[in-house]
């Protein structure tokens, strides 16, 4: 399996005990948590790119779109490894008439054509390249850019050990601070969950804003600027240990 990247050596574990009593049928136990939490170096980039555009014919405004959009596919396309795990996939397309109110009646203004396509990046070094040649090349907007974990797996079971093992601990001190042990496991529970990082629209819409008048001035900066950050990875563990 592939090894995730820690982000920082340092762990958090908080744990929490209570003791329940038993009536004479059951076996005393007490319940327990224990709670695990770190930080991780995000391997995988998602984004959305979208183009725009408008006509008072339909069909100019939609080949007008269909031309961008492959010159911006194709532009996303040579920045891709397929054979790492990168894709690129359709995930919108939208035909409207846009109308105005003037003097209490509707007049048409015009047709408003939108195409969408979303890009998984593995290799998330080239994801500034990858967002300029997009917008360069006919995106006129950016969405959703979000980071992620590729295999979040390997970070669960780790962190779900560590908050076992703080809530074993727990169980055994409050157990002998009681004047009693330990037996055995009456019940356990574990989950575990991760928080993605996302970046908002506004970011990337600054950027949009050279796709249609300065895609070729040679001043526009070559790669936009991207920072992924860390994601924080927690694991709980809810116990019952039996005690004597």
């Amino acid at each position: 399996m592939k090894k995730f990247i820690a982000a920082a050596a340092i762990v958090t574990l908080i744990g929490t005990a209570s003791v329940y009593a038993a009536d004479v049928q059951e076996k005393p136990y007490i319940v327990v948590s224990g709670k695990a939490a770190q930080d991780f170096v995000p391997n995988v980039a998602n984004i959305k790119f979208y183009i725009e555009t408008n006509d008072k014919d339909l069909n100019t405004a939609t080949q007008q779109n269909k031309e961008l959009t492959e010159k911006a596919l194709q532009a996303v396309k040579k920045q891709l490894d397929t054979s790492k795990g990168d894709s690129i996939k359709t995930i919108n397309f939208s035909a409207n008439p846009e109308y105005r109110y003037k003097n209490g009646k509707r007049e048409f203004v015009q047709y408003n054509v939108s195409n969408g396509f979303q890009v998984t990046l593995k290799n998330t070094d080239k994801l500034g390249t990858v967002i300029s040649e997009g917008l360069k090349n006919g995106a006129t907007r950016v969405d959703d850019l979000n980071f992620s974990l590729d295999n979040t797996e390997d970070a669960c079971n780790e962190l779900i050990k560590q908050a076992a093992g703080v809530s074993k601990t727990r169980a055994n001190v409050t157990a002998k601070a009681l004047g009693s042990y330990v037996t055995g496991i009456k019940m356990i529970q574990a989950s575990c969950s991760g928080d993605n990082v996302f970046y908002p629209q506004a970011r990337m819409l600054n950027y949009a804003k050279y796709a249609s008048g300065s895609a070729q001035d040679s001043t526009v900066e070559s790669s936009v600027p991207t920072e992924m950050g860390t994601i924080k990875m927690y694991a709980n563990i809810n116990a019952q240990y039996f005690v004597k």
